[in-house]
């Protein structure tokens, strides 16, 4: 059944700016009043809406109610501000699938091959590669305890952990690689007959398990049929069509397995469709995690870097120190191309922390992206105040099919080194994401400042310490990787 945005008030379909307005106007009230004047001030979202979210990120880590109230508030907004055409909002759907008939049935396919350890390619270790990363200012440093934790606890129980990935037929999930380390993944996607023969060709040449969902009205009758290409062609729900029949799924998997569920949500769709896809993600993480025990259920994302966040100070402050130590040439080629310093700000928490607000973010990626990902951020916050294992992993930008089919990006990540920002090849940016999902399942979690939940290890391709201004880089990027118009090399 269709899902569409509404007016919580008269259940009127309203659009995706007036969504996000009310949705940002709901989270802070009572906390900011001059945020809600200045979404209440903004007269074209599309151009402004930016300044908006570098504010909010600022009052969420000033401290940490903040974060919280502006998180719980939120999440549940866009919850009730999405409904079916019966009426009913995402928090009604899915309990109904919780509770209900189950739709689904599963299919089981098991690897034959070794487990194979997780790999970066050209590099000997994780470690060795997190070290390179953190020393050409592409990652944290934090990321090289996280991988020599990795590198030294080669059989961390991942047989205890169930993967269930929305979206895990996507280019950037991990499933893949989760599959090679020898896991469990109930994969979430759509009907695609090849996609699903191609996860079903790489579980049986890998050490895990797959879980495939088959809706029951289009099981085959006769057994003997059920081969690989039969399972593949009736495979897959729909997120946004098939919720509750997902949720329902979720909840199977939940009562049937032993395992704890670690809930990933990868789903990406373009324009407001994005807003759909991350609302039905939220409402199934937060049934997960009132519905099972905090030690039954992990939640996890591949966070982005291109939002507007709080850093430790230190970061910018490395980019402010960097950006005084240019060469004389590159002063004159920055002089000649117009290249200015980046804006990131400085501030302290309500405590005293030292933090800094940087803005790494795009307009071409547009206002629904920004509602969709930010509010990925505050269920990972809320999450983890409420003792329920979070990986929410700031993943590098990757030359992905759907990011190089545009050619304009093609060129802008081609001349983008050139500003200190690397975009990872996929298989390696996956296996990056994937061991640090690894990391924070199965090791301590970080303790370290307000931020370090999102800080501590993130791998953000140089996006975050990026000593100029990022739309001053963008244009400048595409016209330095011009080749990249024509190839995708």
């Amino acid at each position: 059944m269709p899902l569409n945005f509404t007016e919580i008030s008269t259940g009127e379909h309203v659009g995706s700016t007036v969504l996000a307005r009310n949705i940002l106007l709901a989270a802070t009230q009572g906390v900011d009043s001059n945020i809600q004047q200045q979404i209440r001030g903004v007269k074209n979202w599309r151009k402004e809406y930016l300044g908006v979210y570098r504010a909010l990120a600022k009052a969420e880590f000033y401290q940490e109610q903040n974060c919280l109230e502006i998180a719980r508030v939120g999440l549940e907004q866009l919850a009730k501000s999405v409904r079916d055409e019966s009426g009913r909002d995402l928090k009604q759907i899915v309990e109904a699938g919780w509770v209900g008939e189950a739709q689904v049935e599963t299919f089981i396919i098991s690897g034959t091959q070794p487990i194979r350890p997780l790999a970066i390619s050209g590099i000997s270790s994780l470690t060795d590669a997190a070290q390179i990363w953190a020393h050409e200012k592409l990652a944290e440093p934090g990321v090289v305890g996280s991988f020599k934790f990795l590198d030294s606890h080669k059989k961390l129980p991942l047989t205890m952990d169930l993967l269930i990935a929305l979206a895990g037929g996507a280019e950037y999930a991990p499933t893949k690689h989760w599959l090679s380390a020898g896991g469990t993944v109930a994969v979430v996607a759509r009907r695609n007959p090849q996609r699903w023969l191609d996860l079903i060709a790489q579980t049986r040449n890998s050490g895990g398990t797959l879980l495939i969902p088959v809706l029951k009205n289009r099981v085959p009758q006769d057994a003997i049929a059920l081969t690989d290409e039969t399972i593949a062609k009736n495979a897959g729900l729909d997120i946004c069509d098939d919720t509750e029949a997902l949720a329902g799924w979720v909840a199977a998997l939940a009562v049937t397995r032993k395992e704890r569920i670690v809930l990933g949500q990868y789903a990406y769709a373009p324009g407001a469709k994005h807003i759909l896809v991350q609302a039905v993600q939220d409402a199934l993480a937060a049934q997960v995690c009132s519905k099972l025990p905090a030690n039954r259920v992990a939640l996890a994302w591949l966070a982005t870097p291109t939002d507007s966040t709080a850093v430790p100070a230190e970061v910018l402050q490395d980019a402010l120190d960097r950006y005084a130590a240019r060469s004389g040439t590159t002063k004159l080629r920055d002089a000649l191309l117009g290249m200015r310093k980046t804006n990131g700000e400085f501030f302290e928490t309500r405590f005293g922390e030292k933090l800094a607000l940087i803005d790494p973010t795009s307009t071409l990626q547009g206002p629904s992206y920004a509602l969709a990902k930010r509010s990925q951020r505050w269920r990972a916050y809320l999450a983890n105040s409420q003792g329920v294992k979070v990986s929410y992993a700031i993943a590098p930008p990757a030359k992905t099919e759907s990011v190089f089919s545009f050619r304009v990006l093609r060129a802008t990540f081609r001349g983008a080194p050139k500003f200190g920002v690397q975009a990872f090849n996929v298989n390696d940016a996956a296996a990056a994401a994937t061991a640090l999902m690894i990391r924070d399942l199965h090791g301590p979690m970080p303790h370290r400042g307000s931020t370090a939940l999102h800080t501590e290890s993130a791998i953000h391709g140089g996006l975050w310490r990026m000593i100029y201004l990022p739309k001053s880089v963008w244009n400048k990027a595409t016209l330095l990787g011009w080749l990249g118009l024509f190839t995708r090399n």
